[in-house]
């Protein structure tokens, strides 16, 4: 998710920052500075060069359609395909691709290189030329293009498949893949504005970057770990230094020759001290993201340790009420109830012991059939109205549309808001109403709750708690239903009103 973000947003930049860099090349550079630079070959053959219409145009229209194309491909067309497995369909999105950028290429070549048409005898002879380099640039940009996404492809796979049960290394897996891309990004930004950086900056990026990389993983997921654990820590000082002084002299070589630093004392030296104070800033980078890093773990350790103790409590509470004779003593005033003609009792009963076993039982279960959890609800409105029966000024309406409520649920999702109109909802001395209304779609649940408001006098113990229920299902709502959800809840004076959508 984090590379899905990174990516686009990346690549954007970089294009921008190219497109920004040539406009303003045109017009801070002088008439004379742009032929010197991009009208060689017009000054060699004597033509005429217009810096607008035989380079930057040209230049722009090759940069923005490569990129059009390869946004499309990447982030639409070939997830969508290869998502139904539609292989031929991949590949003809890919020849179609290719031959628009091709043509667009070959285009737009013909005004880069039209001193080609001077030099050669015919047009042909200029048109094949143009296409055969037009041919081997595009070919170069879509085997880049393939080989990236066949990367990508495969670290998701890992990601989801190989590391899915090993935390530590998927996370290792996905700072190495972040890092990575990150290089990528900045080498190609270092190579196209290598003319208007300091020289020396691609050649770090590509040769010493990779090995302040490498020597910070190192550092923070191998070395750092056991000098936390080791009591002498300079046991493994040696082996960090070897790794240093065996790649990295190699390394510092190369990069001193590509860069040219050879070539000035002066230079030479503040590339070296450049370089060990990068080593320091390095070392000290692995160890701030170490700590982080155990500092989050202890967090994490404590969490799971509180979560547990709290699990074994409730178990324990639950372990103290023994269903079988809680259900037998319930039958038991069932038939007590129906003995003595106390039908309403006798139906409360029954409802009750319907939602004390749903509590017990389905309840404990991530998540259940939604017809489970519209019969719980069913079965506290019932014990409700019961208690309401003898008061003509309280309406009660149920509405449920149950045809396609074929979905599952995170269990005691709905009864919360049901709850909270019952206890704010209903006065046994003024005229009250409940409004309950449920239905459903082929993706979709659709819940709304509709009733009157009466205010609570100071002294309720009830008042205090007000909005505890609605809070937690809230945030259950935010981490079961993280963009499937919505909630839209209106109060007035008088009227209380919640509408909630999930998407199942």
């Amino acid at each position: 998710m984090q590379i899905k973000k990174l990516e686009p947003w990346g690549a954007v930049t970089l294009l921008l920052i190219y497109m920004f860099v040539k406009a303003y090349e045109s017009v801070s550079f002088s008439s004379d500075a742009l032929l010197h630079k991009y009208g060689q070959a017009a000054i060699r053959y004597h033509l005429v060069f217009d810096y607008y219409k035989y380079y930057l145009i040209p230049q722009l229209a090759i940069v923005v359609v490569i990129a059009a194309v390869l946004f499309a491909l990447n982030f639409k067309i070939l997830p969508h395909q290869l998502e139904k497995r539609n292989y031929l369909s991949v590949g003809g999105s890919l020849f179609i691709s290719f031959m628009v950028v091709f043509l667009a290429v070959f285009i737009c070549n013909t005004w880069l290189r039209y001193h080609l048409y001077a030099l050669y005898a015919t047009k042909k002879g200029a048109d094949t030329q143009v296409m055969k380099e037009s041919f081997g640039q595009t070919l170069l940009v879509f085997l880049l293009f393939i080989a990236y996404y066949l990367c990508k492809m495969l670290a998701v796979w890992l990601y989801r498949e190989v590391l899915k049960n090993k935390p530590t290394y998927k996370k290792l897996f996905t700072e190495v893949i972040i890092t990575g891309w990150s290089w990528i990004m900045l080498l190609g930004f270092s190579f196209v504005f290598r003319e208007y950086i300091f020289r020396w900056v691609p050649a770090f990026v590509l040769v010493l970057l990779p090995f302040y990389i490498t020597l910070f993983f190192l550092w923070t997921y191998f070395f750092l770990p056991r000098f936390a654990v080791h009591a002498k820590r300079r046991k493994l000082l040696f082996p960090s230094l070897l790794i240093i002084i065996v790649f990295g002299l190699p390394l510092f070589v190369l990069f001193v020759k590509l860069s040219g630093a050879a070539r000035n004392e002066g230079v030479f030296f503040s590339v070296v001290f450049f370089i060990l104070g990068l080593l320091i800033v390095t070392w000290f980078l692995a160890r701030f993201h170490f700590d982080q890093q155990r500092e989050k773990l202890k967090e994490i350790q404590f969490l799971k340790k509180t979560v547990s103790q709290k699990s074994a409590d409730i178990d324990f509470l639950r372990s103290q009420i023994d269903p079988h004779f809680l259900f037998n003593a319930l039958n038991t005033i069932y038939g007590t109830a129906l003995q003595e003609n106390a039908d309403r009792t006798a139906e409360g009963v029954q409802k009750l012991g319907d939602m004390m076993r749903f509590m017990l039982q389905e309840n404990q279960e991530e998540k259940i059939p939604l017809d489970k959890e519209i019969n719980y609800l069913t079965n506290y409105i019932d014990l409700q109205r019961l208690r309401t029966l003898t008061s003509p000024d309280i309406a009660i309406d149920l509405t449920i549309k149950d045809k396609d409520c074929r979905h599952y649920i995170a269990p005691m999702l709905l009864i919360p808001f049901v709850e909270n109109a019952f206890k704010h909802g209903i006065s046994l001395n003024e005229k009250s109403w409940i409004k309950i209304n449920i239905s459903c779609d082929t993706e979709n649940l659709y819940f709304d709750v509709y009733n009157s408001v009466h205010f609570k006098k100071e002294d309720d113990p009830e008042k205090e708690r007000s909005g505890i229920g609605l809070e937690n299902v809230k945030q259950r709502l935010s981490f079961l239903y993280p963009g499937q959800h919505e909630l839209h809840i209106r109060s007035t004076n008088t009227e209380y009103f919640v509408h909630l959508t999930i998407q199942l």
